[in-house]
């Protein structure tokens, strides 16, 4: 047991750990005071250049704030610097400073992240940096989900597949819409999930790689038309996605839509299940599509009623 330490030990490292943050944060206000005289001085203006010199000692500030955990210290000095750089018109490295301001606030302030953001992402669409323009975009969908803003995280992940589309990125841009489409499954707005399953099947059939996963949106497209309840379109829609994948009418997932299209049309809630429950003993159903056709079920239930 010697090697434990003992809790006095442990106590003083965790207290050492706060003091060592304590005079990283102390270092860090002596620059930017440092900094803000520098920008301040009418004489500088003579030396050299105060802004490259200020934005040298505020990116030194910001990272110790960082290391201290002071996130939005960090942030706003992160900013600081980006101002910097915009005056010098070092637009590629006020977009990094933009960039590391908003990763620090996604910690502490998520709607001055997405502004920073999307700072971030004018500056590199000027450039002509689509991927990285993507990528933000990416960040800022991500952060809107963890939010619960559902409409903002589509039209993030909306726009980053239009971008990473313009640069040829294919199964890039089609990730960012499978997460529109999944979020417009969770709206309820299944005109457009259907939409975007069928889009991203359709580019996935040209693909060798990419076209094992066809059968797997085809199937997601299908359950959204299960779950909007009308029948015509159903049956339509399935004889296209037998005509857009010809070996979709072959696979456990065409089989599945094909009779779960059945038991629709006669309303057989019996069947239905028994269907989804032997699909699902072999390949389990994941969450969104448990969902959907809960959904579809409930849809047989009503005009039973609507019936009797």
């Amino acid at each position: 047991g010697h090697w434990r330490r003992s809790p006095s030990a442990v106590a003083h490292s965790s207290g050492a750990r706060r003091g060592a943050m304590a005079d990283q944060s102390e270092k860090a206000d002596a620059l930017v005071a440092q900094a803000k005289k520098k920008l301040a001085s009418w004489f500088a203006s003579f030396s050299g250049n105060k802004y490259e010199d200020a934005a040298e000692l505020l990116t030194k500030a910001a990272n110790l704030y960082k290391a201290s955990k002071k996130w939005d210290e960090a942030g706003a000095t992160f900013e600081e610097v980006a101002r910097c750089h915009t005056t010098l018109k070092s637009a590629h490295e006020a977009a990094t400073a933009y960039t590391d301001a908003a990763s620090c606030y996604k910690k502490t302030n998520a709607q001055q992240a997405v502004l920073l953001y999307k700072e971030a992402v004018a500056i590199q669409i000027d450039l002509g940096r689509f991927s990285t323009a993507a990528k933000l975009q990416k960040e800022i969908g991500e952060l809107m989900e963890t939010e619960g803003d559902l409409q903002a995280a589509m039209e993030a992940y909306q726009t980053a597949a239009d971008y990473y589309a313009g640069e040829e990125s294919h199964s890039s841009a089609n990730q960012c819409l499978l997460k529109v489409a999944g979020h417009a499954t969770t709206a309820k707005d299944y005109k457009k999930a259907i939409e975007i399953y069928e889009q991203v099947a359709m580019q996935s059939v040209e693909s060798t790689l990419l076209k094992w996963s066809v059968k797997g949106y085809l199937l997601s497209a299908g359950l959204c038309h299960l779950a909007n309840g009308e029948l015509p379109a159903i049956q339509k829609a399935i004889d296209k996605y037998e005509q857009l994948d010809v070996t979709f009418g072959t696979t456990r997932e065409g089989g599945l839509l094909r009779s779960l299209a059945v038991a629709f049309e006669q309303m057989d809630v019996d069947d239905f299940t028994d269907k989804v429950r032997e699909y699902d003993e072999i390949s389990r159903l994941d969450p969104q599509k448990t969902t959907l056709l809960l959904e579809a079920k409930n849809k047989i239930k009503e005009s039973q009623e609507d019936i009797t």
